[in-house]
């Protein structure tokens, strides 16, 4: 019976291969990181647009009066908020 040739390890460091990469894969690299950085930037700005929101929703609520509404829109948000945090740290 004849041996397998031992494959090679598929899971390389990636600041390996970014150092191995000649200079138009590191460019390629290099704008997809940013990408990825130009997205995360603005999911925080869409998040911190629709907590702003929330919250003048749950004051205009209880200001004019709407103590019940205002008060459940503002813990239903706080225990969205709660969760989203809880699942963003597990992964």
């Amino acid at each position: 019976m004849s041996e397998r040739p031992a494959e090679p390890d598929r899971r390389m460091d990636p600041l390996q291969v970014f150092a191995e990469a000649d200079e138009q894969t590191r460019a390629v690299i290099e704008r997809e990181l940013q990408r990825d950085a130009d997205l995360n930037a603005r999911g925080l700005r869409y998040g911190l647009v629709v907590t702003l929101a929330f919250l003048a929703a749950c004051v205009f609520l209880i200001a004019s009066g709407h103590d019940t509404e205002g008060t459940i829109l503002g813990v239903m948000f706080i225990a969205a908020l709660a969760a989203i945090l809880v699942v963003g740290r597990r992964r």
